[in-house]
């Protein structure tokens, strides 16, 4: 995969770097087009392991400004800059906590602050166990629904027909390179504190930014066609499928703790370990001019 995603951008950067030179000495600025696209999308997670399973997909939205360099009459190089909104359902395989042989996934909840706290954060008593407290609510995660916004810039090998009456057909295929801007999550909880054990609720709105990767790239495949409207400024309808490369969270949660039972029911606990892929199928709609 990172040999296909090296390659990828390698040919791009080249490919750029061509057209730039052409385009100093050809005065064509047909070779170079503007435009604006909108991209909703159906996205999900693949987490790997058996601790998280995908729990459905979610309905996301984008869109963005495009630029075209056209290298022949057949193929161009398509970048920009556009805004993605990620996301996907995950279910954790809780076991109990009190049960042999199995996982539990939680996190502390600082109530004041309406925040999750870092793993590690709190004192802990003689056993290494964390302290009880008031402004902090020792929660199991059952399910979680992930929220990520990214600004990506596309680089996309685009071959396309010639003029079939007023469509053109094209092929795509290229990397999408996007960097995390801000992220929340929506999660269903149950307690594991004594006072109230076993009460169910549903935490909204928490930030869990610092808990994903600043870069996640994805291979983008598809096609669609072009339909002139005048002159050069053509209507754009397309179907791509983004294929994850890289982990969307950091490999062990700053926030989430697992905790692994034992036979005899003796407990370890760790960070959280995480390995999740985002995909999506993505409409396209736009403007080229």
């Amino acid at each position: 995969m990172k040999n296909i995603a090296n390659f990828f951008t390698i040919t791009s950067i080249l490919a750029l770097s061509n057209v730039g030179f052409a385009q100093s000495t050809d005065t064509k600025i047909k070779n170079l087009r503007f435009g604006v696209k909108l991209t909703p999308s159906i996205n999900w997670y693949k987490p790997e392991g058996k601790i998280m399973e995908p729990n459905g997909a979610v309905i996301k939205f984008g869109g963005g400004l495009i630029i075209e360099n056209q290298l022949s009459k057949i193929i161009s190089i398509q970048t920009g800059l556009q805004v993605d909104l990620d996301g996907g359902k995950l279910k954790y395989n809780n076991g109990g906590y009190n049960t042999p042989n199995s996982n539990t996934v939680s996190y502390y909840y600082n109530n004041t602050d309406e925040v999750i706290s870092k793993y590690g954060s709190r004192p802990t008593d003689a056993s290494g166990a964390a302290m009880y407290d008031l402004d902090n609510t020792h929660l199991q995660i059952n399910e979680r629904k992930f929220s990520v916004t990214y600004l990506t810039i596309p680089l996309i090998l685009k071959m396309k027909t010639k003029e079939i009456g007023l469509f053109t057909y094209y092929g795509a295929i290229g990397l999408n390179n996007s960097f995390r801007w801000k992220a929340y999550a929506t999660d269903k909880v149950v307690s594991l504190d004594a006072a109230s054990y076993g009460t169910e609720s549903t935490k909204t709105k928490i930030n869990i930014t610092k808990d994903y990767n600043l870069y996640n790239c994805s291979l983008n495949l598809g096609g669609g066609t072009e339909i002139n409207l005048a002159g050069s400024t053509s209507l754009i309808v397309g179907l791509n499928y983004n294929l994850g490369f890289t982990n969307v969270l950091k490999k062990d949660s700053d926030y989430l703790e697992r905790r692994v039972n034992n036979s005899v029911n003796l407990s370890k606990t760790t960070q959280m370990p995480q390995s999740i892929k985002s995909n999506a199928v993505v409409l396209t709609v736009g403007v080229l001019f």
